[in-house]
């Protein structure tokens, strides 16, 4: 069967059942690894009433935010991109990270977006970065290339290299602030990037001749985003919060339901490899996991189908 390559960034695994929102949850160990930026483009545009009228409610927030901003007011900033930043994700539920799945973890969610608006907003080096990047992104050329708009490539090399080094920059000062422990949880620094810059990849590739798409995606991390695999064996296994059906691979600990977006324990055991001990699978399999009993470290999960 033909795949997206989307590999866990916990455990290695590649994502086999189908998925209906643009996160992308392991199937293996369960974490939170990616995100498809066509499905999201397909859940932006699923509704036209919806899209227009949060169009219309950011416009009117951002202005009012612009407001305060050249009036100096922090506290209205911050409330007017609080409102937002919860007008968003109740417009496009599909577009909250899987893993803010409480209240409480979606109030400490709106409250880092709004905090860090306010932060980046008012700090001049992020406004300028902001400014010479949408200059970047305006200075690039399209060219006409067998019918096709293609993006000219140094202009286009120009926007991409700047994006990647300030995107670094950003999550370094971001995920160093005490402020904002709970992202580690919620949305960890390694995936964190990795989304930012998928999305990225996934909106310039289209504009890109096939040399510059293959430089690109060696400049991001990126590999070829198909590849040709065998299904691997596994179970139907019953959702522990929705009871649908859900495809379990061989070798899965947890896998993701799209119906609820919720997350099922599949094994609650393993053997250490070495003594043989059994032990009990932690919330994340996906890293290695010492032996209770002699301590050496076990890898539960192992990529299928290559690095």
């Amino acid at each position: 069967m033909r795949i997206k390559k989307f590999r866990c960034i916990s455990c290695g695994g590649p994502k086999v059942n189908a998925y209906t929102t643009p996160y992308i949850m392991c199937d293996f160990c369960g974490a939170f690894t990616d995100i498809d930026f066509s499905v999201g483009i397909d859940t932006w545009n699923e509704n036209v009433g919806t899209t227009v009228n949060y169009q219309f409610r950011k416009m009117e927030l951002m202005q009012k935010s612009q407001t305060a901003l050249v009036r100096g007011d922090r506290q209205k900033y911050y409330e007017f991109q609080r409102e937002f930043w919860d007008f968003y994700y109740r417009s496009f539920p599909a577009y909250l990270p899987p893993t803010i799945d409480t209240p409480e973890k979606y109030g400490l969610y709106l409250e880092v977006c709004a905090v860090s608006s306010v932060e980046s907003g008012f700090d001049p080096k992020w406004q300028q970065y902001g400014a010479y990047q949408q200059q970047l992104q305006n200075a690039v050329l399209y060219i006409r290339i067998g019918g096709q708009t293609k993006a000219e490539a140094a202009s286009f090399f120009a926007l991409a290299e700047f994006f990647i080094r300030i995107t670094r920059e950003g999550m370094k000062t971001f995920y160093e602030d005490p402020r904002y422990a709970i992202m580690h949880e919620l949305l960890p620094e390694a995936v964190h990037f990795k989304m930012k810059a998928s999305m990225f990849v996934q909106a310039w590739l289209p504009y890109l001749t096939d040399q510059d798409a293959d430089r690109f995606l060696k400049m991001t991390g990126f590999s070829n985003e198909y590849e040709e695999v065998e299904r691997p064996d596994g179970n139907a296994v019953e959702c522990g919060s929705c009871k649908a059906g859900i495809f379990a691979p061989e070798g899965s600990y947890r896998v993701f339901c799209e119906r609820c977006r919720k997350t099922t324990q599949v094994k609650k055991q393993f053997f250490c490899m070495s003594c043989g001990s059994p032990n009990e699978v932690p919330e994340n399999p996906g890293k290695p996991i010492d032996c209770t009993r002699c301590g050496i470290a076990n890898r539960l999960i192992r990529p299928l189908f290559g690095s």
